[in-house]
């Protein structure tokens, strides 16, 4: 099933795509299309079946790229999908070498999973060492996301590891899987009221040692469970019926290598809340006990009027 970016597509005549527009985004590539005549341009965007193809960006202008959606069920498109392909954006424009080391990300509204997503990158800051992208990821609604990424040339350095997975944390074969219809697997210890303390996850698939598909696919695991962590203590926690919530921000950082299609044990850890919003710290390690990455979000939690 293909999805266009609300509109109509007219076929390519030497190497040129013309679109026929009835909202701002599709506007906006068509511009961006005139202004860069960009070869093999796809602007029917099949949905995504898998990380692979979730990652897989469409260059509209050298700063500007179309992403598919994938199907979920839930009418909205996960967090961790949105944030995963601003990184991929973000990466598409640095220099070869340079690797994510964090991102922060701002979910502005909703997005809708059933239309692809327009990521535009602003090239803020190129140096010897790192380099520092926006995004802003739009639909036909206007801006769903902000973030702003920083990519570092790995460099021979001192190792100091501080934090360490406790040594009674149950493996991943303790656990069992939790059906999901993302792109991952999932294993979780969980409270009283169901939400994850600790969770075992990977990906269905491998992308070997790419440094920064690996990162990647990291950031679209690390919002599975932040949010339920951000809300622990709320006295209607559980009870999403009478609980209205939402993912306000997130923030990642990368430590180490790691390879995405083997377990990776989050650490999660509530720490309280104040005016309807709380916060969650998660601490990645991979199987070996090493701290690979750690994430953070801030949430909304509030009854439901």
């Amino acid at each position: 099933m293909a999805k266009t970016v609300e509109g109509s597509r007219t076929p390519r005549v030497d190497g040129e795509v013309s679109f026929d527009c009835n909202n701002q985004t599709a506007q906006r590539v068509t511009r961006m299309l005139r202004s860069w005549q960009a070869q093999s341009v796809t602007l029917e965007l099949p949905l995504a079946t898998d990380l692979r193809t979730l990652l897989t960006l469409d260059a509209v202008s050298p700063d500007a790229f179309l992403a598919p959606s994938a199907h979920t069920g839930w009418g909205r498109i996960y967090g961790g999908q949105a944030i995963a392909q601003a990184l991929r954006a973000a990466a598409r424009t640095v220099g070869d070498g340079q690797v994510p080391h964090s991102m922060h990300a701002y979910y502005v509204r909703q997005g809708d999973e059933a239309a692809p997503v327009l990521y535009e990158v602003q090239r803020i800051r190129d140096g010897r060492s790192f380099s520092t992208r926006q995004v802003v990821a739009s639909q036909s609604g206007g801006a769903i996301l902000n973030c702003i990424a920083s990519f570092h040339t790995p460099e021979e350095s001192e190792e100091r590891e501080a934090t360490f997975l406790p040594s009674d944390a149950p493996q991943p074969d303790d656990l069992n899987d939790e059906e999901t219809p993302l792109f991952f697997q999932t294993r979780a210890q969980r409270d009283n009221h169901g939400m994850a303390t600790l969770a075992w996850m990977r990906a269905n698939e491998s992308f070997g040692d790419d440094p920064v598909m690996n990162a990647c696919a990291l950031a679209y695991l690390s919002d599975e469970h932040l949010l339920g962590a951000a809300l622990t203590g709320h006295s209607l926690i559980g009870d999403f019926e009478k609980l209205m919530t939402a993912s306000l921000d997130h923030a990642l950082w990368f430590h180490r290598p790691l390879r995405i299609d083997d377990w990776l044990c989050f650490t999660l850890d509530g720490q309280g809340m104040s005016d309807a919003r709380g916060l969650s710290i998660a601490r990645v390690f991979n199987r070996a006990g090493t701290h690979v990455a750690s994430a953070a979000q801030e949430a909304l939690g509030r009854p439901r009027r």
